[in-house]
């Protein structure tokens, strides 16, 4: 994870130039304040005990993303029935609560949910909204229906509309899976490890009002059914919806820090395109 520099400029190169990263959540900090390393948020304040300095996401295979070079670490969370999370801003002005209910976006997780404390819950990296629920808003969630982990989904929240799942699928209970949805005017996509899961035409989220603020690692108001419990690695949000090798390579270097030859390659086709571009 996490030396951002390499990573996003790598990813810069990948993606395409519509994509844009607009949150970056590394879940490195040692202590205090969640940085958003992109600079588009302001600090995030811890609610509640947060476990800093956990074993982030290790080299693997996890279904279509490789990671390699892997560093840095996570954040623990919970259990599910304590108030632990983290809330950005005294308002709701930022780039991924100003994403609108017509819009695009891509939102994704690395999550590693705690064994034994898993049963009927929705583990939430990322959630808007406020206490109340009027403010609207919407979630990502790993929804663990078992304590064994099976018949589990991904889902996306428009709260005070819809809850909308995933195709089911089996989860171990301290395992690190990825999770990702893709939003487009209601239309949602759902990712495993970068492979699609299903989909649905949604309700489209309400727009998120004067109340409502951007919670990671739970759900504003302390309900315990929305609350995170286990580790959180790799929350990143994207202004468009991403293709399946776009979320793929997004969430390796979420993780890693690329091998040097690849960043060579990266700078070499950077400074191909400037001399064109001066060139022209």
């Amino acid at each position: 994870m996490k030396s951002l520099s390499f990573p996003l400029l790598l990813l810069s190169f990948c993606l395409p130039a519509r994509a844009a990263l607009i949150a970056s959540w590394n879940q490195d900090e040692a202590s205090g304040n969640l940085i958003d390393s992109t600079g588009g948020h302001v600090a995030a304040v811890p609610i509640g005990p947060n476990a800093y300095g956990q074993a982030g996401v290790p080299n693997g295979v996890y279904g279509a993303i490789t990671v390699t070079n892997a560093v840095g670490t996570s954040i623990g969370y919970g259990p599910s029935t304590t108030d632990s999370f983290f809330t950005s801003g005294a308002d709701n002005v930022n780039p991924v609560m100003n994403i609108p209910r017509t819009g695009a976006f891509t939102v994704m997780s690395w999550v590693n949910p705690t064994a034994g404390d898993i049963a009927a819950r929705s583990y939430r990296p990322i959630s808007t909204g406020s206490a109340t629920g009027a403010d609207r808003g919407w979630g990502l969630a790993l929804r663990l229906a078992t304590t064994d982990g099976s018949s589990s989904t991904i889902r996306f929240t428009n709260y005070g509309v819809l809850d909308n799942d995933s195709d089911p699928f089996a989860v171990i209970p301290g395992n690190w899976v990825h999770i990702a949805a893709t939003y487009n005017n209601g239309a949602i996509n759902y990712y495993l490890n970068g492979n699609l899961l299903g989909g649905a035409d949604n309700s489209l989220f309400g727009d998120d009002l004067a109340a409502a603020r951007l919670t990671i690692g739970g759900r504003l108001g302390g309900n315990d059914s929305d609350q995170m419990s286990g580790r959180i690695d790799g929350l990143r949000v994207y202004d468009t919806v991403l293709t399946a090798a776009e979320i793929q390579a997004a969430a390796a270097a979420s993780v890693s820090v690329p091998e040097p030859a690849a960043v060579s390659l990266a700078l070499a086709a950077a400074a191909g395109l400037m001399r064109r571009r001066r060139k022209a």
